[in-house]
């Protein structure tokens, strides 16, 4: 499955920053940051092409963590609903998340 089914685009913060929402409502991250909102009101404006700061740094921990060099972390979600409303295998739902964490990470580095 394509990720950008799940994870669709344009992405908003929702919750006061604290989390990043897909636009069919689907959770994309959970956001971790000193400046919370300005933070994700970043990271949406570029993985959505409306300009905002890249990072110097970004590097993956864990299965499903993301760092940057502003030392935001964002633990992505989605994953209930992969194996659930999408009725993915564990197998695919783990490949799925996995590319979408890819492209955020080249999405957001320099």
């Amino acid at each position: 499955m394509d990720f950008r089914e799940v994870y669709t685009p344009p992405f908003k913060v929702t919750d006061g920053g604290i989390f990043i929402k897909a636009a069919n409502g689907v959770k994309a991250f959970t956001v971790a940051a000193k400046n919370l909102e300005e933070e994700a009101n970043n990271v949406v404006r570029v993985l959505n092409d409306e300009g905002g700061e890249k990072y110097d740094a970004v590097m993956t921990f864990g299965d499903n963590k993301i760092i940057t060099s502003h030392a935001s972390v964002l633990v992505t979600r989605g994953f209930g609903h992969l194996i659930g409303s999408a009725n993915l295998s564990l197998e695919e739902a783990f490949k799925t998340q996995d590319e979408f964490i890819e492209w955020v990470v080249k999405k957001l580095e320099k």
